[in-house]
């Protein structure tokens, strides 16, 4: 077979990368080797695939029904999951339904139908039920998706989340925390979610400095398309910090969130402990939590994500 040009900027596996994992295909026979683009796994069917799908998540269409579906949060979903080595996993939902599949440890397919769906835009999958569901049944390719680790401290409790796409404090963590009313929007929901959480979010010090809002990522955008970087900018192994200080930043930004046009200016970030003087909110793609500070792994093991081959950054 020819190779095939990856059509993402996320990297292929490493050899080295695979210990650890097992790939299964149809009726549990072994997948050909993800680490070579010339390889690459078939079209899928329900009787392939088990789906861990968001709460919110809509009704599986009627072809797709008699594949097994776990509700993530639901009373023993990671051992649903595990009880299926032989299925392929499939996230059904936004960033953090992604950010809870990695946290298995097993390659996974994304029907990006959640509210942000930012890896999904930065990589250039299919977004919506039907596109997703129609992409699993189409040839793909396995991609190595770099990850994060980060420890959240609160009070004596330590917590370590993976992350796949971005971390953010202060408003970005207060605005995920309000964000339910606004789903119905769609991309505006992020935004409507921040204007109603401005008011009951103050200044924090963080790093030496005063600030509103500080976002760490890897990804070209976070907060539903909030462009973090040059434009362009997409996955890599390296991190990028942001931050927002005083009400001009808010400003630029939301001017520059209008337009689609990056909103932080940012530097690269080796990881590292990010100390702030008081409790402030945070939010790990997508999912809201509280930190008196965090503790950033620049690397961990990465994700093999399934890609299907006219998958293109948009």
């Amino acid at each position: 077979m020819a190779s095939r040009k990856p059509a993402s900027s996320a990297p292929m596996m490493r050899n080295s990368q695979l210990q650890g994992y097992s790939i299964s295909g149809r009726s549990g026979a072994m997948m050909t080797d993800p680490t070579n683009p010339a390889e690459h796994d078939g079209p899928r069917d329900p009787d392939s695939v088990i789906f861990l799908r968001s709460p919110r998540a809509q009704p599986c269409p009627l072809l797709w029904r008699s594949a097994p579906s776990v509700v993530l949060g639901a009373e023993g979903w990671e051992d649903q999951i595990r009880a299926e080595p032989d299925r392929m996993l499939v996230a059904w939902g936004g960033d953090g339904t992604l950010q809870a599949a990695a946290r298995l440890e097993r390659p996974c397919a994304l029907v990006a139908a959640g509210t942000g769906n930012d890896v999904a835009a930065d990589l250039g999958l299919p977004r919506g039920v039907a596109a997703g569901l129609q992409s699993l049944a189409e040839s793909a390719r396995w991609c190595a998706l770099p990850m994060s680790k980060i420890t959240v401290v609160c009070g004596e409790e330590h917590r370590v989340h993976p992350m796949v796409n971005a971390v953010s404090m202060g408003l970005g963590g207060a605005a995920a925390a309000k964000l339910g009313p606004f789903r119905r929007f769609g991309p505006l929901a992020y935004p409507l979610a921040a204007v109603r959480a401005l008011a009951s979010t103050r200044r924090f010090g963080c790093q030496g400095e005063f600030v509103r809002h500080v976002v760490v990522a890897r990804g070209g955008r976070h907060g539903g398309g909030v462009r973090i970087g040059p434009r362009g900018a997409r996955w890599s192994e390296e991190l990028r910090m942001g931050r927002w200080t005083n009400w001009s930043d808010l400003l630029r930004g939301a001017v520059g969130l209008l337009f689609g046009r990056t909103v932080f200016s940012t530097r690269p970030f080796l990881g590292g402990e990010i100390v702030f003087d008081r409790r402030v909110p945070i939010e790990i793609d997508g999912e809201p939590m509280q930190a008196d500070r965090v503790k950033v792994q620049a690397l961990s093991p990465p994700l093999l994500l399934r890609v299907p081959h006219r998958s293109g950054p948009s």
